[in-house]
C-alpha cells in the first residue's frame, strides 16, 4: 500500500509537495524559512503509471578504500502523468511578482518539472474573491469538520487510531448530502529521533542541520470546487484558516495546525532533514 508518501497520495499530489515548493521559494528569495503558506488548486490530473524500474550502474564516486557498490540510474523524466495546478501562495515579505515568477520557473513539484513556458503570477485580494478568477478546479484543504482531522502513522497507539479508521471515514456506508469529496493525504511527519541528541551522520545534505529519521503522518483532506460558496464567500479570516503551513509540536511536524491532536503552544519547526 503506497498511501503514505509525501509526494503523491492515492494518485494526487500531496499538499506537502506544494508546501515544500513554497518553502524553497521563501528561502531562495531571502525570506523567513518556514513562513510560506499555500492552498493548491487542482485543475486536471492525468493518471501516472509510475516510472520503470531504474537500472543500476557502478558507483564511480566511491572512495578507494570502500567496497564496490552500485547505484540506481536516476530517470526523472521517466514519469507518465501531468498535473495542471494553480497555487494560492502567501510569502510574507515578497513584494515583487516578477522575482517570484522567475523563482518558480523550472522548479519541481512532487519530483515533476514545472513545464510551463510562462508562469502567470497575480496579486489577489486575501478573501474568497481570490477563487473567482480561477478556471474550474478543486482546492485541496483540510476537512471542514473537526471529526475528520485526525492523523495516524499506521500503528495503533493511545494517541492515534489505526489505518482502519481512515478507511471507515473515507468509504462510509452512510454518505448523506453534503458528505463531500474526501481523500487520504500525507499531512506531515513524526520524528523518530530527537534533533538535539541525534548523532552526526555522513553524506547528509547539510553539515549544520541535523539529519533525523521520521515516519510520514496520514490524514484526510477535502477537495472543494472553486465555484463552491464555501470558498467564494470566505472572509479574510476564513481564507487565512485554510492555508497549509508548517507547525511543529513535540515530535510532530505537520502541514496544518488543525491536525495536531492537542492544542498547545505552537513551536517554530526545528531545522532538520527528515528521512523516512
Amino acid at each position: 500500500m503506497n498511501l503514505i508518501m509525501n509526494d503523491y497520495v492515492a494518485g494526487l499530489p500531496s499538499p506537502l509537495s506544494f508546501l515544500g515548493l513554497g518553502d524553497l521559494l521563501a528561502r531562495n528569495m531571502g525570506l523567513s524559512p518556514w513562513s510560506a503558506r499555500v492552498i493548491p488548486v487542482l485543475h486536471r490530473v492525468d493518471i501516472s503509471e509510475g516510472r520503470t524500474k531504474p537500472e543500476m550502474e557502478r558507483n564511480e564516486r566511491r572512495k578507494k578504500d570502500e567496497p564496490e557498490s552500485f547505484v540506481p540510474i536516476e530517470t526523472m523524466e521517466d514519469l507518465i502523468g501531468t498535473v495542471e495546478v494553480s497555487l494560492l501562495l502567501h510569502l510574507p515579505g515578497c513584494e515583487s511578482e516578477s522575482v517570484l515568477r522567475s523563482q518558480i520557473e523550472g522548479r519541481r513539484i512532487a519530483g515533476g518539472l514545472i513545464q510551463n513556458d510562462k508562469v502567470d503570477v497575480h496579486s489577489v485580494t486575501p478573501d474568497g474573491s481570490a477563487f473567482r478568477g480561477l478556471r474550474r478546479g478543486y482546492t485541496m484543504i483540510r476537512p471542514e469538520t473537526a471529526e475528520r482531522r485526525f492523523i495516524t502513522s499506521g500503528d495503533r497507539t493511545p494517541e492515534q487510531p489505526g489505518l482502519a479508521r481512515i478507511a471507515e471515514t473515507l468509504f462510509s456506508a452512510d454518505r448523506p448530502p453534503g458528505f463531500g469529496w474526501i481523500v487520504p493525504s500525507a499531512v506531515g511527519y513524526r520524528l523518530l529521533e530527537d534533533p538535539e541528541t541525534v548523532p552526526q551522520r555522513i553524506r547528509t545534505r547539510s553539515k549544520d542541520i541535523p539529519h533525523v529519521f521520521a515516519e510520514p503522518v496520514l490524514g484526510i483532506t477535502e477537495l472543494v470546487s472553486v465555484r463552491n460558496k464555501r470558498l467564494t464567500e470566505l472572509t479574510m479570516d476564513g481564507l487565512d484558516a485554510l492555508f497549509w503551513s508548517w507547525e511543529a509540536r513535540g515530535d510532530l511536524v505537520l502541514g496544518h495546525p488543525d491536525y495536531h491532536p492537542e492544542p498547545t503552544n505552537p513551536e517554530q519547526p526545528k531545522e532538520v532533514i527528515t528521512h523516512g
